[in-house]
């Protein structure tokens, strides 16, 4: 291998490994704070400013050092402070719990972690082009031509990132790959005696090897990396309710059942108000899987009705076959996105239940905009039923949200209904939103009386809203602005902190 293939090889690996580190890190922090753009902004924002402290310092040392040894010193440094980062991770629990706003968290968390390892892999570009530009009159050329390959580096590192490593690998184990391909290419360019390279073999070895003390102790029935999720499965004894199941898709609590077949106090259980609004419901959509625990109660409430689940992520269906008995109904699933189903299909429903926010940090902004609701709206049967499952508050600071989803909700249907499952207006909470598709208007207080009239009626008549909140003037939700990560905030800021408290207690 020529000294300048040496050089172009190396800088696609640089290239490559950073855009490695860089998708697997909102990964790694989306177990611990969600998978929000806060999550997003913060990773990539921390990373661009260690490039350019490393650019900057790999360049001044890199004159003043010319040699074989400090390039090779950099590669060993980048890998090692790459090899730190699922270790450190594991300790953001502590940072989580300084009771910060979201924003500051993710910010702190990503400094901590990412801001040296992106530094070191900074000083890389400007020492792999000191040593390559030979010829003073051809800069441009040869910089253009290094560039190049640190560029297709980070496209494919990108592409197996996304396609490979993380659903076959996991995050972890793909930091510490590329933690390892620093420290082989490193060895190209230095040969350190024999005995200082077995000790920078059993110092990485060893940090391998920290990383498995440190790494959390979890109480998980399951627990596997997907493409989209984090997936874990959690068993414990509620006060209330007893024995259940909860199902954690990266930081988010998305399903709990009861394992002893008890009914909780959660919002699946609206499943047969839908009879009392349309008497014939056959073909029902569910978007969103989870555990798929309101797709079976519909199953078994709705005899002889087809029940077809979107679910996006193929891993989450497999965990709810294994886990949460699935295979003993006749559910359909179709491995998609929501809309891009919607769009592919033309078969119209008497119900459709888009159960999609998992979350109150990292909301699907693609199904809360009016020409979504408008394209759920024509795959509805006359009387057929659109309603969306999303958390929010019904009233006060905690309540942007809801504003904007009912504002926009009400554009598409006029004939509405809200029910809500929380203990205070003001509280983090399930609303639903429920759309006729019909002229037909019913009012509340006849709604309540029919609703009385079904099993569990009492607590499910108890969750109407009668009285129609005020919007204020909400934000109507667009394909071309929806920013649903601001009307969050505060309702990020205020519950954030007592929800770390509870995910972490299954840790």
């Amino acid at each position: 291998m020529t000294k300048k293939s040496l050089f172009l090889i190396s800088s696609f690996i640089a290239g490559f490994s950073l855009m490695v580190v860089e998708l697997t890190s909102t990964r790694i922090l989306a177990v611990y704070v969600g998978a929000s753009i806060y999550t997003w902004t913060s990773v990539i924002g921390i990373i661009l400013l260690g490039l350019a402290i490393g650019s900057y310092l790999g360049g001044r040392l890199i004159d003043r050092y010319y040699s074989s040894k400090t390039l090779f010193i950099f590669f060993i440094l980048s890998s090692f402070f790459v090899a730190f980062i699922p270790i450190l991770s594991n300790q953001s629990s502590l940072f989580v719990s300084l009771d910060l706003p979201l924003i500051t968290t993710v910010i702190l968390i990503s400094l901590i972690l990412f801001l040296l390892p992106a530094i070191f892999i900074g000083t890389l570009y400007p020492s792999l082009l000191k040593f390559y530009l030979e010829n003073i009159a051809v800069v441009g050329k040869k910089s253009g031509i290094l560039s190049m390959f640190w560029s297709i580096g980070s496209i494919v590192g990108t592409f197996l990132t996304g396609f490979l490593f993380l659903g076959y690998f996991g995050s972890s184990t793909t930091i510490f790959i590329i933690s390892i391909i620093f420290f082989i290419n490193g060895l190209f360019f230095y040969r350190p005696k024999i005995k200082t390279l077995i000790i920078l073999f059993v110092l990485l070895a060893a940090v391998f090897y920290l990383f498995q003390i440190v790494r959390q102790k979890d109480n998980d029935v399951f627990r596997k990396e997907s493409n989209y999720y984090t997936i874990r499965i959690v068993d414990t004894i509620h006060d209330i309710f007893g024995r259940i199941r909860i199902l954690f898709l990266d930081f988010d609590s998305h399903s709990v059942e009861g394992l002893d077949g008890q009914d909780l106090d959660a919002y699946p259980r609206i499943y047969p108000v839908f009879s009392v609004l349309n008497s014939n419901i056959k073909n029902i959509l569910n978007l969103g899987g989870g555990s798929y625990s309101i797709a079976k109660k519909f199953v078994d409430f709705y005899k002889d009705s087809q029940v077809t689940v979107v679910e996006i992520d193929p891993m989450v269906n497999e965990t709810a076959e294994k886990f949460f008995n699935l295979k003993s109904y006749p559910i359909k699933t179709d491995i998609s996105d929501g809309r891009v189903f919607l769009v592919r299909n033309n078969e119209k429903y008497d119900l459709i239940f888009s159960d999609v926010y998992n979350s109150f940090v990292s909301v699907p902004w693609h199904l809360t905009t009016n020409e979504f609701n408008n394209l759920a709206k024509s795959h509805l049967n006359e009387e057929g039923i659109y309603a969306v499952n999303f958390l929010s508050a019904l009233q006060g600071e905690n309540s942007a949200f809801f504003r904007s989803m009912l504002s926009t909700f009400k554009k598409t249907f006029d004939n509405y209904q809200i029910f809500s499952f929380g203990s205070s207006i003001f509280d983090s909470q399930n609303i639903i939103l429920v759309g006729i598709n019909s002229s037909n208007q019913i009012n509340p207080l006849d709604l309540k009386e029919k609703i009385k009239s079904l099993k569990d009626g009492d607590f499910l008549s108890s969750k109407l809203v009668l009285k129609k909140p005020s919007e204020n003037n909400a934000l109507i939700l667009t394909d071309d602005f929806a920013p649903v990560e601001k009307l969050m905030i505060p309702l990020i800021n205020n519950y954030f902190p007592s929800y770390t408290e509870f995910y972490y207690s299954f840790l």
